[in-house]
């Protein structure tokens, strides 16, 4: 048997909070189970078996003059390592690593790569890139644009080179490898839940959960339930991120009528056990960037876990899982009226046959499936001291 003292030691890098990432706590629990782990972000260590050494965004050292005027230079003439070199986080993670030895590191997003790199050296590091960084959305301003050149020198400079990566979805995998990577795939899926589907109300309940930007077409929705011909409603349970999407959101709730409802945001840990007593998830995602027309989000996996029939657009990789597997309705395309029509077209007897499909398919799109694709990454790294 492998002692704690004998076992190799992994490191797992975020710039966001881990405690609260659902991707990167599924790195953490598997991880955990053979590997001695080191987080590393801002926020609270995400468990207690692992080491977590916490950064601070808030901890920025002035610069004084010169330095400020060096840096207007650089990121005017785009000189994007120096300008790397002098972000706060990747200051504060190189001194706090300074000295300390690990056998695999998971450099999770395009801005830790670098840093990884300096801790463990380009061999012991795993890219996984939660987005397509050269498709962020930026305002198409000059700022914008030297900020998306910034987000691809990052991949270029430094994903390109690390041992390997994963990343989000099929399709975003594709893209990146006009980048020099060849990236293995880990969706984000949700972890396993033994339930069964629940038999389809009247009137037929609708369910959509996360944040209310307006670009993510949840507007459009609301209104073609709110005009369905079908006996249904629709709940929604959004964050308060931003507040004002929101506000305009529960505005045209209470217009809309009683069909239509906005409720406070629940918890990951509540979220599933909610959305099990609905009966069909939609998500309609118009492509307003090159990240939404790839999207694959957590939403969509939440949906299956709670055996919830599912509407969504004709987005390529969520389109593709619901088509080929019968999980539910493809929009024609992303306006209301193709919404409409697809919401006009649900029967309980057709709702059930969905849930019946998400119910064969549940394991197979569960959250156990995937993680191992990081589990063999990270073990071919750290096997090879």
């Amino acid at each position: 048997m492998v002692t704690s003292s004998e076992r190799p030691r992994v490191l797992i890098l975020s710039y966001d909070a881990i405690d609260i990432d659902p991707r990167v706590i599924k790195q953490v629990r598997r991880l955990a189970e053979e590997y001695d782990i080191t987080t590393c972000s801002p926020g609270a260590s995400p468990d207690p078996r692992v080491e977590h050494i916490a950064l601070d965004p808030d901890d920025v050292r002035p610069r004084g003059r010169w330095g400020n005027l060096v840096d207007d230079i650089a990121r005017e003439r785009e000189w994007f390592r120096w300008g790397y070199d002098h972000v706060p986080l990747v200051q504060q993670t190189r001194r706090l690593l300074r000295g300390r030895r690990f056998d695999a590191v998971i450099a999770n997003d395009a801005e830790t790569l670098g840093a990884a790199i300096s801790v463990a050296g380009v061999e012991r590091v795993h890219a996984d890139l939660h987005e397509f960084f050269p498709g962020l959305p930026v305002d198409d301003t000059k700022l914008g644009l030297r900020q998306r050149r910034y987000w691809t020198w990052l991949i270029t400079r430094f994903a390109s080179r690390v041992r390997s990566s994963t990343t989000v979805g099929a399709e975003i995998a594709k893209r990146y490898r006009e980048y020099g990577l060849d990236p293995g795939v880990v969706t984000n899926a949700t972890p396993f839940r033994d339930f069964a589907p629940t038999p389809t109300s009247r009137p037929i309940r609708l369910v959509h959960s996360g944040n209310p930007f307006r670009e993510r077409g949840l507007a459009e929705i609301m209104q073609a339930v709110a005009a369905s011909s079908a006996d249904v409603s629709l709940d929604l349970y959004l964050t308060y991120n931003p507040p004002t999407d929101r506000e305009h959101l529960v505005a045209l709730a209470e217009k809309l009528g009683p069909r239509i409802t906005v409720h406070e945001p629940v918890g990951q840990a509540e979220l599933i056990d909610v959305l099990h007593g609905y009966d069909v998830g939609i998500h309609v995602l118009p492509p307003t960037s090159e990240n939404n027309a790839l999207a694959l989000p957590n939403k969509f996996f939440d949906f299956v876990q709670a055996r919830l029939g599912i509407i969504v657009g004709p987005s390529i990789e969520m389109a593709g899982i619901v088509t080929e597997r019968g999980l539910g309705i493809v929009t024609a395309d992303f306006a209301e009226s193709s919404i409409l029509a697809a919401v006009d077209g649900l029967t309980p007897e057709r709702v059930d046959g969905f849930k019946a499909a998400v119910q064969t398919h549940a394991s197979a799109l569960s959250a156990e499936t995937q993680v191992e694709n990081w589990a063999t990454a990270v073990s071919a790294i750290a096997r090879s001291r």
